[in-house]
């Protein structure tokens, strides 16, 4: 009888449970769609209205909710507004749209009236570099600009009617300060709260000088004058501020802030006037940014991304429960409109794109629920705002001609349209992308190495995101990337499961892998089909468990290798460097990776020459290893910095996409990269991959490109330099054929460069994995390069020495057999090098 109790109360519990489950999950699922995006909260002085940014305007809503009215539309973005604390006016700035992780913006400090309508632009003698914020009495602003001479961004006190400007901060004799502040005028005492970074050393081997602080700075003229930091936060918590308000009795201020190597995401935190342990506010698993106390110190307006997309909330100044600022409609300044755009593919099925919008104001709009992203669309051109459509979506701009430009990946033609949006009615659009070609139908399937959903961005993305924008890119597989930052926090291991992600499609796949990190002087590294992290997951980071310049990178590679991974090198090398050592994150312990057997590939786009030199030199030295393309994006940027898939690489894989045979192939080199280009390749009638065996063999070669947009040259690459040349003249297709004697060992590979497009904002380029020629059976080994590698060895060797940061006698030991084993590799190929 008491284990029938006991079962039907389990089994209450459970209903209850699941019960709770749905309807939070149907919770969450409806208040997703209700956010907006809107940043950078700020009080009226009357307790019951916030102005905000929102969509590159400045717009006033009701605290409690209800509709948003805008107050600017001049040109430009607008952002970071400040109300008067006497009322009737706002201050913000206007410059371009955000780039980078957070939307934060330089330009010019600007004024425009409450009602709306009279902006007047206050002239400083440097551009801003900060949010402004208003003195008690309402006559002056402060703001950070960014001075000439290269001292970072130092604060000033600005008249509001003149723009006379005094200095508060000079620039420190040490170092210059930081780039980006925030600041708060205090009711009280006569002094600013401000939060950013006044001492920028760089970095002293592996410890790194100065971190940011919450400071007061006085206001008043005095001949000396200190500024006052109230937290103490070290360098070796790797912490991470934004946005500070002064609390309206003085006594303190709230801030949002994250120690990268503690929980990891943003928080409130409170201090107090004279400095302490700040308190945290908040101890959620999102961030929170842009904190705003209300005028009678009771509530806290903040941007949480908790539902993913930013947005405003608001909770107690003492912490608690948080409350949606939730806008129910956008009123413009000007007549509004409504657009309907369904975007549908080649057989006419709904699909996701990303599609850029320029309304009649120059600004994007995107539909409720919709994280804007900023993005350049044409080469040196600015950003411009897009989102990623669903297949029908409807949203309000302000009435006029919008332009939209539709994008899908590489094989899908831009789709562009400028309607006549009419106002107050709703005008359909619709766009029907047309696939200039289908590569899949010939078995090659694309991917990329390097995708990161979340780093330490405005937005949240789960991996139903990440899923929209690989059909949205037409991307058939993501190395989906778990890894720290500048710290010991690693984003995104809630999604990783050793695995294929369960809500991948039979077109898309989803994998959660790893990079693996050591900045200073070892390089990056991208595991793809791991079933478990490889630990420490990063090294050589200061105030982590992993502090040391080990373990190396190849004894993490040999792990990832040993579970079925495939080890990639990623961003190896950057610019026009000539020096491996000399890049910031690179490919610097390579020939040591690659002499030990534990190497696949190397990413070669998207950039571009001295990657591709880089990988020559291997080839060189007799390895096989695969071209790869990792775009490093991260895609909770607002100011997105590339776009997923922008660089890619085909894998012949067959019939149908298969997650472990496109691993199997790439890894056999079956493979071509590109931003734009596509590549047939043989030689003697075998792709990519192949090895031919033989002595005084005749390679007959064929490749064709063709491309949507204009080719330069194709080129025949062997051992790295360049045999033949077929001249694009800016046609879209180009064959080269040729016979070309192989009488000692070589490699052969096709490069294409052409011009950048609508939509490929960097010259076109693509580029073949390698067939291999072996005369008499011999690999190809170049005395020259063989010899370059044990010089990177030597001079790898001599850095590690230089920063003794082993840790221990014994890791250095372990790191030495290591690099001598690769050494011996090296010496042994030496006798047959030619």
């Amino acid at each position: 009888m008491k284990r029938n109790v006991l079962t039907l109360c389990v089994v209450a519990a459970l209903c209850v449970w699941t019960a709770v489950r749905q309807r939070d999950g149907a919770r969450a699922a409806a208040t997703d769609a209700t956010t907006w995006g809107a940043n950078d909260p700020t009080w009226a002085p009357d307790g019951k209205r916030l102005a905000v940014t929102l969509f590159g305007s400045i717009w006033e809503t009701p605290a409690a909710g209800g509709p948003a009215r805008q107050i600017t539309a001049g040109d430009g973005y607008d952002a970071h507004p400040a109300w008067s604390p006497k009322g009737g006016r706002i201050a913000f700035i206007r410059g371009g749209p955000p780039a980078g992780r957070l939307p934060n913006i330089t330009g010019r400090l600007m004024v425009v009236s409450e009602a709306g309508g009279d902006e007047r632009e206050i002239r400083t003698p440097f551009p801003t570099a900060g949010a402004p914020t208003w003195s008690p009495d309402g006559t002056r602003i402060a703001c950070a600009l960014l001075t000439p001479d290269g001292g970072g961004a130092l604060h000033y006190e600005i008249d509001a009617e003149t723009g006379a400007a005094r200095e508060l901060q000079q620039r420190p004799q040490r170092s210059p300060s930081g780039t980006f502040w925030f600041a708060s005028w205090s009711p009280r005492n006569g002094e600013i709260f401000v939060s950013g970074q006044r001492y920028t050393a760089p970095n002293n081997g592996s410890r790194k000088y100065g971190a940011p602080q919450i400071s007061t700075i006085p206001t008043a003229d005095r001949p000396i004058s200190v500024i006052l930091p109230l937290t103490r936060y070290r360098a070796s918590d790797i912490a991470q501020l934004h946005g500070v308000s002064a609390l309206p009795d003085g006594s303190g201020a709230i801030y949002s802030g994250v120690v990268v190597n503690g929980k990891g995401d943003h928080d409130l935190f409170r201090v107090p006037r004279e400095g302490g342990a700040p308190v945290a506010l908040t101890r959620t698993t999102r961030d929170e940014f842009a904190p705003a106390v209300s005028p009678d110190g009771s509530t806290v307006a903040h941007v949480s991304n908790h539902l993913g997309n930013i947005d405003v909330f608001l909770m107690p100044a003492s912490g608690g429960e948080k409350k949606h600022v939730r806008i129910t409609e956008l009123r413009f300044a000007r007549p509004a409109a409504r657009l309907r755009v369904k975007t549908l593919d080649e057989t006419g099925q709904p699909s996701p794109v990303r599609l850029f919008v320029r309304a009649a104001d120059g600004k994007a709009y995107a539909p409720q629920g919709a994280p804007v992203f900023y993005h350049a669309l044409d080469m040196g051109g600015p950003r411009e705002g897009f989102f990623l459509t669903h297949g029908e979506d409807e949203f309000a701009v302000p009435a006029g001609v919008v332009r939209l430009t539709a994008l899908k990946g590489v094989e899908y033609r831009v789709a562009e349209q400028s309607v006549e949006a009419e106002a107050g009615r709703t005008t359909e659009v619709t766009f029907r992308m047309e696939r200039w070609t289908n590569w899949s139908q010939k078995g090659w399937w694309t991917g990329e190495n390097h995708f990161h959903a979340n780093y330490n961005g405005s937005y949240y993305q789960r991996p139903p995101d990440s899923l929209q924008w690989l059909e949205a890119e037409d991307l058939n597989a993501a190395n989906m990337i778990v890894a720290n930052s500048e710290g010991a926090f690693v984003h995104d291991k809630e999604f990783f499961k050793g695995r294929v992600d369960t809500i991948s499609k039979p077109r898309y796949v989803l994998y959660w892998g790893q990079e693996y990190r050591n900045t200073d002087p070892l390089g990056h590294m991208a595991f793809l089909n791991i079933r478990a992290q490889v630990p420490p997951s990063f090294t050589t980071v200061v105030g982590s468990a992993a502090p040391y310049d080990f373990p190396l990178n190849t004894m993490a590679a040999q792990e990832a290798r040993r579970q079925g991974g495939l080890v990639v090198y990623v961003h190896p090398i950057s610019g026009n460097q000539r020096d491996p050592l000399d890049t910031s994150l690179g490919a610097k312990e390579a020939p040591v990776t690659a002499a030990l057997g534990a190497m696949d590939a190397i990413d070669v786009l998207p950039f571009g020459p001295q990657a591709y030199e880089m990988w020559y030199r291997l080839l060189n030295s007799g390895f096989r290893i695969a071209p790869g393309a990792g775009t490093d994006v991260f895609t909770n940027y607002r100011g997105i910095n590339r776009i997923p898939g922008a660089a890619r690489q085909y894998v012949e894989v067959g019939s149908g996409m298969n997650w472990g045979r496109w691993i199997e192939k790439y890894r056999e080199g079956r493979v071509f990269v590109t931003n734009g280009p596509l590549v047939t390749f043989t030689v003697n009638g075998q792709g990519p991959g192949s090895v031919i065996t033989g002595q005084d063999i005749t390679a007959r070669v064929s490749a064709e490109v063709t491309a949507r947009m204009p080719i330069d040259k194709v080129e025949l690459i062997r051992n790295g330099e360049v045999i033949q040349t077929v001249d694009g003249a800016g046609r879209t297709a180009v064959r080269l054929e040729g016979e070309h004697p192989v009488r000692r060992s070589a490699w052969l590979a096709v490069r294409v460069t052409g011009r950048a497009a609508r939509g490929v904002p960097e010259p076109a380029r693509a580029h073949t994995g390698a067939v291999y020629v072996h005369a008499g059976g011999q690999p190809v080994l170049i005395r020259e390069d063989v010899q370059l590698m044990m010089r990177w060895i030597g001079a790898l060797w001599g850095f590690l020495e230089e920063r003794d940061h082993w840790g221990s006698r014994e890791n250095r030991a372990r790191a030495r057999v290591m690099f001598d084993q690769a050494l011996a590799h090296y010496r042994a190929k030496l006798a047959s090098a030619i």
